[in-house]
């Protein structure tokens, strides 16, 4: 990888980093305040929603410096180094986490009658991509783990 290239990954990163975190600073109390003003009756679900959106925003953060690491490693040519597993690890636990937490609020939601009917399109599609980008990450570390044998093997050889 090009030094180049992990400039312009880590600008990237370091831009939707900084823009989760306005979101979970400004835009999720914000939205949050405006959702309790306009339906008084589910007012009470504010701060299990502030509580909910900031966990399901810290999951991306964490996937955010897993692939931060995991470019360091690449950029190192240690990307087939046993600490790739754990920062890969990270990642599809922080997605089943993320997945986990779009399932609650969808339940939560649903108990409480506060389930509109536009909500249930974005359920699906969170639940979707989650366990969908958590199954693809861990068809990638099998891919990784052969790799990386693969390597060993060539060094024993060579």
């Amino acid at each position: 990888m090009s030094r180049s290239s992990v400039i312009v990954v880590r600008v990237v990163i370091a831009l939707a980093f900084l823009a989760v975190v306005l979101l979970e600073v400004v835009a999720v109390p914000a939205t949050a305040a405006s959702a309790a003003d306009t339906y008084p009756e589910f007012a009470y679900l504010r701060v299990p929603g502030i509580v909910g959106s900031i966990a399901l925003l810290a999951c991306v953060q964490v996937v955010l410096l897993c692939v931060w690491r995991l470019v360091d490693l690449v950029a190192a040519g240690r990307i087939f180094d046993e600490r790739a597993f754990v920062w890969v690890d990270v990642i599809i636990a922080a997605l089943w986490i993320a997945t986990g937490l779009v399932i609650v609020g969808a339940i939560l939601l649903n108990v409480t009658g506060g389930t509109a009917p536009g909500l249930f399109y974005p359920i699906i599609i969170g639940v979707v991509f989650g366990t969908g980008a958590a199954l693809v990450v861990g068809i990638m570390r099998r891919l990784l783990r052969q790799a990386t044998d693969l390597r060993g093997e060539l060094d024993e050889v060579v």
